[in-house]
């Protein structure tokens, strides 16, 4: 266009020209002339076809609109009858009369229904983003641990599971673990469903029995509950405090690590590495890690094996220290369990190990959940007021599971915050997992407390924690747990 343009003007320029220079030669001006025509005539074609277009185009974009405004009704009217199902699925789903649960991969509780409640006598908030552990209890919790490794491998498994009646007997339960993966995807998470089996007096009473491989009884009511399967592979029949006691006594507990990553640069911990706990059967045997916990709670283990694991890890930071002497030393995090938190001796213990040893305490950070911190609260700020003169850190962790509070924070000095994995794994994807994420930021530093997130295993997720400013990451997209010897 801008070329046919400079060319009209450029013969026209020349045939004024040779007007003036010829003195009027007709057969020149009638050359000339015809030339101009010719050029005036392409421009007005071309500026022609230009418009030609700008209206075709116009009119596309006018039928995009339309369309557009077609997808946005239909999108608005399909998220409202979404709603609507999901509401009326929900005043069905109530009106069940057997327990119905739906738990992630974590095993992490993101639905349930009203039957479920009341079978558990649990409120709401006590259900809905809390762990299949801590919703169970200790005892019962062994029974259905293994069966959700089979069920998130695809298989839909029915077992029995022996449950306190109303007339304190143990009733004998039919509950089914259903996979659940969309469009025939990864499986993303698990129905679990329990149903009164048949009468069967005899049965109950055989469920509630203490006897056999691995079965355990609770006090007067009977409940059981070991799984046979767990004690077998996990334990070999073995009475399981027994078992437990000999592997403290024979250190066939393993220390893993896994390591920290420091987002900033000249952070004051650079270096830093949650330690994890592992039998060695569970390793041999390529078990799902922790079964043993629930075991060594019902048994009232679990001091002692936290004690364990603190003279385990100084013993092999000296010793590393001895063969390597110009080896830096990382700052470990170790997981304390609810009864480590709330006893008055566990304190003393450390500040002995300590002293005993010439051990710089701040690399010792103690990890307290945030439902151990709101349940045994004395005991936390106990705790925290005799080893922190000491030099040793403290961390909230799995904060915000079920509910963002800082209520039961106030007034103790914390050293990291480290938020829920339910929180982070939506990170990318949910605009209000975003927002609480970035506020628990804002508040920990003001605060004074460094944030820590775990379940970290995307890049996108590693990008939107480097913006909001998060001091620490951790998760398997930034190094998988590993024998800490291996480690390190």
């Amino acid at each position: 266009m801008l070329l046919a343009a400079v060319l009209s003007a450029t013969l026209g320029a020349l045939l004024i020209a040779t007007i003036y220079f010829t003195r009027f030669d007709l057969q020149w001006l009638a050359f000339l002339g015809g030339v101009l025509f010719a050029a005036v005539l392409a421009l007005v074609s071309q500026a022609s076809r230009v418009e030609w277009r700008l209206m075709r185009r116009s009119k596309q974009l006018e039928r995009v609109r339309e369309q557009l405004g077609q997808e946005i009704v239909r999108t608005r009217n399909a998220a409202h009858g979404l709603q609507a199902a999901e509401k009326r699925m929900q005043q069905v789903s109530d009106q069940l009369p057997i327990p119905l649960l739906y738990l992630d991969c974590d095993g992490r509780c993101r639905y349930h229904n009203k039957a479920c409640a009341e079978w558990l006598e649990l409120p709401a908030e006590g259900i809905v983003g809390r762990q299949l552990r801590d919703i169970f209890a200790g005892e019962r919790y062994p029974l259905i641990a293994p069966q959700i490794a089979r069920t998130l491998a695809g298989e839909t498994v029915d077992y029995a599971l022996a449950w306190p009646a109303k007339n304190g007997k143990a009733a004998a339960l039919k509950v089914r673990q259903i996979p659940y993966s969309p469009d025939d995807g990864e499986i993303i998470g698990f129905y679990l469903m329990a149903t009164q089996s048949a009468a069967d007096p005899a049965a109950a009473d055989e469920a509630s029995e203490p006897a056999g491989k691995g079965l355990l009884a609770s006090d007067k009511s009977g409940e059981m509950l070991y799984l046979r399967s767990i004690t077998n592979e996990l334990m070999a029949g073995a009475d399981p405090r027994a078992r437990l006691a000999c592997a403290l006594q024979q250190n066939e507990f393993l220390l893993f690590a896994q390591k920290i990553l420091s987002l900033k640069n000249g952070a004051p911990e650079p270096d830093c590495y949650e330690i994890l706990l592992r039998l060695k059967e569970e390793e041999d045997n390529l078990l799902p890690p922790g079964g043993f916990i629930p075991v060594a709670e019902h048994y009232g283990m679990l001091e002692e094996i936290d004690r364990w694991v603190v003279r385990s890890l100084i013993a092999w930071c000296l010793d590393k220290h001895r063969r390597a002497p110009g080896w830096r030393m990382p700052m470990f995090c170790i997981n304390l369990s609810g009864a480590s938190v709330n006893s008055p001796e566990f304190a003393g213990f450390v500040r002995q190990e300590l002293e005993r040893t010439d051990f710089p305490a701040r690399a010792l950070c103690f990890e307290i959940s945030e439902p151990d911190l709101i349940k045994h609260n004395d005991g936390v700020r106990r705790l925290v007021a005799a080893l922190r003169p000491a030099g040793c850190r403290f961390s909230i962790d799995d904060f915000g599971g079920a509910k963002v509070s800082f209520s039961h924070v106030e007034g103790l000095t914390m050293d990291f915050l480290k938020s829920d994995g339910s929180i982070i794994r939506n990170l990318a994807r949910d605009p209000a997992e975003l927002a609480k994420t970035r506020a628990i930021n804002t508040v920990c530093q003001n605060a004074g407390m460094r944030t820590v997130t775990e379940s970290v295993e995307t890049k996108d997720t590693l990008d939107k924690l480097r913006e909001i400013g998060v001091d620490y990451v951790q998760g398997f997209g930034i190094a998988c747990p590993a024998p800490i010897a291996n480690l390190l």
